[in-house]
């Protein structure tokens, strides 16, 4: 199994839970890739994209199970999109797919709008978790991910944002979800 980790906005590989969980999925024997988006303070959608692109250039999309946190959600939707084959799987991690007016991230999702009829075809698997308390993105926003892609969402109580800060230096439920579609 092949596994992307991607970090948010004002982030980096392997904050939160995520240097956890890629020791972990290596333990378990699944490549992990865990690129450094560039320019993470303010990012640039197309830029993210051609990152995850170059990335994930050789590896076999139907193995391949991509883990984002918050704003890269929407670059590892972008990615889906325009696959060539089915991705395996997407877990979305406070991840949201809309404009909600915060300053912060606007611009990013102003840069295009995500075809989800794109995204659905091209994708097997899809899982969406967020805390029923974060303190960034609005309920109704990380609500709505869930029904763009037909599922019921996960909802944490007093998960937060899913990071550190809400206590998620590691995060035991993303371990189970990958392993479920592993066997």
């Amino acid at each position: 199994m092949h596994i992307l980790i991607l970090h948010g906005i004002e982030g980096h590989a392997g904050i939160h839970w995520q240097g956890w969980l890629k020791k972990e999925l290596e333990n378990n024997k699944h490549t992990v890739y865990m690129p450094e988006l560039p320019d993470s303070n303010h990012p640039k959608r197309f830029e993210w994209l051609h990152a995850i692109n170059q990335e994930m250039k050789n590896v076999p999309l139907s193995k391949l199970i991509i883990v984002a946190h918050s704003l890269s959600v929407a670059s590892a939707l972008d990615f889906i999109e325009q696959a060539d084959a089915k991705v395996l799987g997407l877990i979305s991690v406070s991840g949201f797919c809309e404009d909600y007016g915060a300053e912060l991230n606007s611009y990013f999702m102003k840069e295009k709008d995500i075809q989800f009829s794109e995204v659905n075809k091209h994708l097997a698997n899809a899982h969406v978790l967020f805390g029923d308390n974060d303190p960034y993105v609005p309920q109704e926003t990380l609500t709505s991910l869930g029904e763009w892609l037909g599922v019921q969402p996960e909802i944490i109580k007093e998960g937060g944002h899913l990071n550190t800060d809400s206590g998620f230096s590691t995060f035991p439920r993303l371990l189970e979800i990958i392993e479920e579609h592993s066997n």
